[in-house]
């Protein structure tokens, strides 16, 4: 390809779009920069951790008697969450439960967000691979 196309080698890839590369004797994909970086941007550094990815029995619904939350705020914490599936399926059935209540998010609807950036503090480390190969 390098005679056909103008190409420049960068090295090995590490990091590309909020995901990370570690090569062992296959290649770990991981996105724990990232999670930090979410973590920072929605203020839950500092939360609490939990072990567990979506509180059990959770029935959320459109309850028309709960406070309103900020629909931009949840949106954008959706989407984060959905990218973070990229690489962490445990959160999945999670995040598309919420992303149902994307047009009149709730009280309800924010805490089950913010449970799951708590899971996501707490199980930041899951699925990197702690030892690489040069």
């Amino acid at each position: 390809m390098g005679a056909e196309y103008d190409m420049t080698n960068l090295g090995r890839l590490n990091y590309f779009l909020g995901l990370e590369f570690t090569k062992t004797s296959g290649v770990f994909l991981h996105q724990k920069r990232y999670i930090s970086e979410v973590l920072k941007r929605f203020n839950m550094v500092d939360c609490n951790s939990t072990t567990i990815p979506v509180i059990v029995n959770l029935k959320l619904t459109k309850q028309l008697h709960e406070r309103n939350v900020d629909a931009s705020l949840y949106k954008r914490i959706v989407g984060s969450l959905r990218y973070v599936c990229n690489s962490r399926p445990d959160i999945s059935y999670g995040v598309g439960i919420l992303s149902r209540f994307m047009n009149e998010p709730r009280q309800s609807h924010m805490s089950a967000a913010k449970h799951i950036l708590r899971y996501l503090k707490g199980m930041i480390h899951y699925g990197e691979c702690t030892g690489g190969l040069e």
